[in-house]
């Protein structure tokens, strides 16, 4: 083999991945420990080297700027890709001005994503819940046969290095290190709330990846002793020296390169100019919101979509951009009383999983964010002033909400259009006012009340009201960065399947997508875990 340091950008290689996220950096070490001949591309930069001041280690700070993609949101949806389509050109400036000053129907919401070696899991909260047997369920019965909970259990088992629950459930001796807080060293808040849960009926759960879905618990992460585990750090950093592995970072992939429908390679832009880059296999790993844009770019999409971008259509995929998802989510802050939390403490340490009152289903996530600096929250300090602040999250599971990304330039720095499409549901709307209602009575009970100063915006008049409820849910939901599902697995013959159970792209030739964009439905937990695992799998069939 040829030393990584000798490989040329201009080199054939046996596969490319776009993308050194969680399921870039899995897929990418994986077949170059299998001996084939790997680059990985990375738009963002590397991590700090070991031994410098590394921000990305502390999982208590989230979305740190300067590793993120500055994309903007539209939470609801608008009528922009029928414009598109039926004019060839993009909406008029004005009009979006227009629409922006509606802030309850078009809202730029900062959705900043992970850009750097490590992608989300590198920012996020370092929560590593494992989605549940009914998601599964659900991708199954989507045409995914191979998809159910016994198939990828053995997948999860394979990323943990999970002492606390020896036994058939989970894996001891994986790169990820999983662990949780004992019940006896909680928070006095943390203590407060599980306690509250078991006096409304839910049973404990010591153990939320077991498989079942009511009940409340420790919440098991990524992070030791306050440090990020993220995939760079888990996987990258035993695989750096193979070599057979080579990692450019700084390298914008702007779209997938073709003879014919076959897959030969990518294009990419180093230092603002073009650059080819052979590969007998493309694999992208550039997320929910890269993966369908590159995918555009490339001539696979929608027809009418792609010839309206001034493009070739290489295969008409109805559905690449679409079935966007997000968890839609509540949170009540509070102001601590003085000497209650204290900066540096774990701030995500318990969870509960009930039902929001709506119906019997267990659709909802309720957890505390405890010892959390309001500086971490932008205009939280400007607004109130409050140096340290507790929030009570309400998170719809499995929303039935859909959006979409896609292109308006085709350009290589055309931004995507990104429309979460929250609440168009009407039923996530009530889920969640139920849910709101619910987590209302545990912050008021006497464990958490006590100790708590103010809250912020909510009172009990307007949690009573219906109207007001329902106006208060609609209008402050955000997202959870889970973006999920936008270029969803399926059999060919489903005409909004863009690849199949194996991550193979319909009517192409050596193109895959591994990452989140492939869940065909969101699933019940924050989505971390459950792309690590869907890469191992993959990964595994890429091998093959």
């Amino acid at each position: 083999m040829t030393h990584p340091t000798d490989m040329r950008e201009h080199d054939a290689w046996d596969h490319v991945v776009v993308g050194a996220g969680s399921a870039g950096i899995v897929t990418a070490t994986r077949l170059a420990r299998s001996g084939a001949r790997v680059l990985l591309l990375e738009a963002g930069g590397d991590q700090p080297a070991p031994g410098a001041d590394n921000p990305l280690r502390d999982a208590s700070k989230l979305v740190l700027d300067g590793f993120n993609w500055d994309y903007r949101a539209n939470l609801r949806g608008s009528d922009r890709l029928d414009d598109l389509v039926r004019t060839g050109a993009p909406r008029p400036a004005a009009a979006d001005e227009e629409a922006r000053r509606t802030r309850a129907l078009w809202s730029r919401f900062p959705y900043q994503l992970g850009k750097v070696v490590g992608g989300s899991s590198a920012v996020n909260g370092a929560i590593a819940l494992r989605a549940l047997p009914r998601d599964f369920d659900a991708w199954v019965a989507a045409g995914n046969p191979e998809w159910s909970w016994e198939h990828v259990l053995p997948y999860y088992k394979e990323i943990e290095d999970d002492p606390g629950f020896p036994g058939p459930l989970h894996g001891d001796d994986g790169p990820l290190p999983i662990r949780r807080p004992e019940r006896a060293h909680l928070h006095v808040l943390d203590a407060a709330f599980w306690d509250e849960c078991g006096h409304q009926g839910l049973p404990d759960l010591p153990d939320l990846n077991a498989g079942q879905e009511r009940g409340v618990g420790p919440v098991p992460s990524n992070a030791i002793d306050g440090v990020r585990i993220d995939a760079a750090t888990a996987y990258l950093s035993r695989a750096r020296d193979l070599p057979n592995l080579r990692i450019r970072t700084g390298r914008h992939v702007t779209r997938v390169l073709f003879e014919g429908t076959r897959a030969v390679g990518v294009e990419l832009l180093e230092g603002g100019r073009p650059v080819t880059v052979r590969a007998d296999n493309v694999v992208l790993s550039a997320g929910a919101i890269g993966t369908p844009v590159i995918l555009l770019r490339s001539g696979v999409g929608r027809a009418d979509v792609v010839r309206a971008l001034g493009l070739s259509c290489v295969a008409d995929l109805p559905g690449v951009g679409e079935n966007l998802s997000d968890h839609p989510s509540v949170v009540v802050w509070s102001q601590p009383e003085e000497g209650v939390c204290t900066p540096g403490l774990p701030w995500r340490q318990v969870a509960a999983r009930m039902s929001s009152g709506f119906d019997d289903d267990t659709d909802i996530q309720v957890g505390l964010l405890n010892n959390v600096e309001s500086s971490t929250i932008p205009g939280f300090v400007d607004r109130l002033g409050w140096p340290m602040v507790v929030g009570i999250s309400v998170m719809l599971m499995r929303p039935a909400s859909r959006g979409r990304v896609f292109l308006e330039d085709a350009g290589p720095l055309g931004r995507p259009v990104i429309e979460l499409g929250m609440g168009s549901d009407p039923e996530d709307v009530e889920r969640l006012k139920h849910g709101v209602r619910r987590a209302w009575g545990i912050l008021r009970s006497p464990g958490l009340a006590a100790r708590l100063a103010r809250t912020q915006f909510w009172t009990d008049a307007m949690v009573a009201s219906d109207r007001v409820l329902h106006s208060g849910v609609r209008n402050i939901m955000n997202p959870g960065w889970h973006a999920t599902g936008s270029a969803r697995m399926g059999p060919a013959d489903d005409p909004a399947a863009v690849v199949d159970q194996d991550g193979r792209v319909h009517g192409t030739e050596n193109l895959r997508v591994v990452d989140a964009s492939v869940f065909p439905t969101i699933p019940s937990a924050p989505t971390n875990l459950t792309t690590l695992m869907l890469a191992e799998k993959m990964a595994a069939g890429v091998k093959e």
